[in-house]
């Protein structure tokens, strides 16, 4: 499949009545965007004659470290919808059912913890950025700042996505250890 055909379909996903992929997906699609821009404007300062050898062995050990976060951040991608499916089975269990409250309740982190996960790793791959954005040909520079962007766009929607839950999680210890996420997201972008 060419390139272009998986974005339009992802993105006619999107536009769906359907409640998966949604706003968890999309930032954790828009994140994987931005670390492949990183990598390609690396790799693409590593594959000039004019780089030294230093930097290319330096751009490498980063984009190893690039790839191995834009798996997990594609992962994310498919887990948000995996973490909506928990909790709508755990909400279709008989109201009488004495396992339902907790099968939500766990529902409802894993609904939070996905979109924070993906957010810690956008901000890792941030900080992968400051490590080797010196290091980039100037030519490229503008990738390494739209990465930069959707990485940043990625925490805040997910931001989003944990608040939509975490006035339905009842856990303080949760709840309280969400809040603090959201505030290192934050004063991360």
């Amino acid at each position: 499949m060419e390139w272009f055909k998986a974005a339009e379909k992802f993105n006619q996903a999107l536009a769906s009545s359907d409640p998966t992929p949604g706003g968890g997906a999309a930032a954790a699609m828009a994140a994987a965007m931005g670390c492949s821009l990183i990598i390609m404007a690396a790799q693409t300062t590593a594959n000039r004659k004019a780089t030294l050898p230093e930097i290319k062995k330096k751009l490498e050990q980063h984009m190893r470290k690039l790839g191995a976060l834009k798996g997990q951040l594609n992962n994310y991608i498919q887990e948000d919808g995996a973490a909506y499916s928990a909790y709508i089975v755990a909400k279709k269990l008989p109201k009488e059912d004495a396992d339902r409250q907790r099968a939500m309740q766990d529902a409802l982190v894993y609904a939070a913890r996905v979109p924070a996960d993906t957010a810690t790793t956008a901000i890792q791959c941030l900080r992968e950025i400051d490590l080797i954005k010196d290091d980039i040909a100037p030519i490229i520079m503008s990738d390494i700042y739209c990465g930069q962007h959707l990485l940043k766009c990625a925490v805040r929607c997910c931001v989003e996505n944990i608040k939509a839950n975490l006035e339905f999680i009842k856990n303080e210890d949760w709840n309280k250890k969400f809040r603090q996420h959201i505030d290192v997201f934050l004063k991360s972008c």
